[in-house]
């Protein structure tokens, strides 16, 4: 029993012959300590809710008078809040005053009344033998929040996310990219394709795995040279979470000791999903805006109207004589070009745009049927019809699933290059 008692640690608790009092303060001053600790501060990646988003990276320094300052990585500005440490079953940190730390539970934003799910008290449980990792875990939930002792670096570190943020989410993209993302790792027998939302900071994995279709949400969180994976993707008992950033080759490498791999932008799809040309495109769907759009398909598409450049694209669904299925150009001042169009099924995620002809609009220059004829009868009209109308189709490939509001892409099976992201589809209720 002596031996059993002598080996026992605990870095936030004294000897058992103190009062419960003494060792409360004890443990608490510790847990105080820990935290001032870090000159430069803390570095974590906060998951507020890993079953629905992905992380929110904060560089954290807290100070003996009882203020943490802060900054993150959505963008750069400073900010602080009060804390306080305090005795419940454990020494328990508790950010105490309004700051963006507090935007994880704010009911105002992310899903109404909840918030993005967080907590702001986190019981301490641990930390490493070098005093560089300190592990919390939410006080009601018990999910693990890390705090990483942080380098004079580590601020300018923080500014090179979005940089790769920019480059999983294509938002930066001058150069022609196809759009399939692909994960190839020696000892897998499948690729695995990655769609990213940016909304969510979480990954819609695509694969095969043993002729079945898998799909699966992967948060995310990103670091100065590239992004993890929440948890390690498993393939024939190979595992991989970390990549990096290769700037020449435009290309993020597996980091995982043992193995290697890299995500690729390529031309082909890995996987298909049943159910998805019918569940968008079928009877009693509605459409949706496109604004995230490629820029070869933009740049193929700007320029038809003289008047005014490209703003969005839009697909309306719904069935109904009065109402024919449309997909819309809607140009910098407001007018649209509608192309009418049957939107057929192909493959359970291939839908094909047949030509119907024009539909004209409600004012000038688009209410004139000769008007629309005579821009889409030149060379780049044709080649927008082309390619919009191709016997090919679209591959769907969806960022979320959900009973009301997917998002998905629509890829050209003519050019991979030429894609377009509908961020919202409402389906009837009927």
């Amino acid at each position: 029993m002596l031996v059993l008692f002598t080996a026992c640690d605990n870095d936030f608790e004294s000897e058992f012959d103190l009062a419960p009092d003494e060792r409360a303060g004890i443990a608490v001053k510790e847990f105080k300590d820990a935290l001032n600790s870090s000159e430069h501060g803390w570095l974590t990646h906060y998951y507020p809710n890993p079953t629905e988003l992905g992380s929110f990276s904060y560089l954290l320094k807290f100070d003996a008078t009882g203020v943490v300052s802060m900054n993150w990585d959505y963008y750069d500005f400073p900010d602080e809040s009060e804390y306080s440490v305090k005795m419940f079953e454990k020494p328990v940190l508790i950010f105490d005053t309004y700051s963006k730390f507090s935007k994880m539970t704010d009911p105002e934003i992310g899903i109404p009344g909840q918030g993005f799910g967080g907590e702001l008290e986190f019981s301490m449980t641990k930390k490493s033998a070098d005093g560089d990792t300190l592990y919390l875990a939410e006080r009601v939930s018990g999910d693990p929040m890390v705090l990483v002792k942080a380098t004079a670096e580590t601020p300018v570190q923080l500014r090179e996310y979005v940089k790769h943020t920019k480059h999983i989410e294509r938002s930066n993209e001058q150069v022609v990219v196809p759009f399939y993302f692909n994960l190839s790792v020696e000892g897998w027998d499948a690729k695995v394709n990655m769609v990213y939302s940016g909304d969510k900071l979480i990954a819609f994995l695509n694969y095969e795995d043993g002729g079945v279709s898998k799909h699966e949400l992967m948060p995310i969180n990103f670091t100065h040279e590239g992004f993890e994976f929440h948890h390690a993707l498993v393939l024939n008992g190979i595992g991989v979470r970390s990549f990096k950033y290769d700037e020449a080759k435009n290309q993020f490498d597996v980091m995982d000791a043992g193995v290697t791999g890299a995500f690729k932008y390529e031309m082909d799809y890995t996987a298909e999903i049943d159910g998805l040309t019918d569940k968008l495109f079928g009877p009693r769907t509605f459409g949706g805006s496109a604004e995230i759009i490629s820029p070869k398909l933009f740049n193929l598409i700007d320029g038809i109207y003289p008047d005014s450049g490209l703003n969005f694209l839009s697909t309306d669904t719904y069935v109904a004589s009065w109402f024919p299925r449309t997909f819309n150009l809607y140009f910098e001042n407001w007018s649209s070009l509608d192309i009418k169009v049957n939107y057929n099924k192909k493959t359970e995620d291939v839908v094909v745009m047949e030509f119907l002809g024009y539909d004209t609009g409600w004012s000038a220059p688009f209410d004139d049927l000769a008007y629309i004829e005579g821009l889409m009868a030149t060379e780049k009209g044709q080649a927008i019809k082309a390619i919009v109308t191709s016997d090919k189709g679209w591959t769907i490939v969806p960022i979320e699933l959900k009973e009301y509001g997917s998002s998905y892409y629509l890829v050209s099976n003519e050019d991979p290059e030429m894609y377009m992201c509908f961020g919202l589809t409402y389906e009837d209720d009927v």
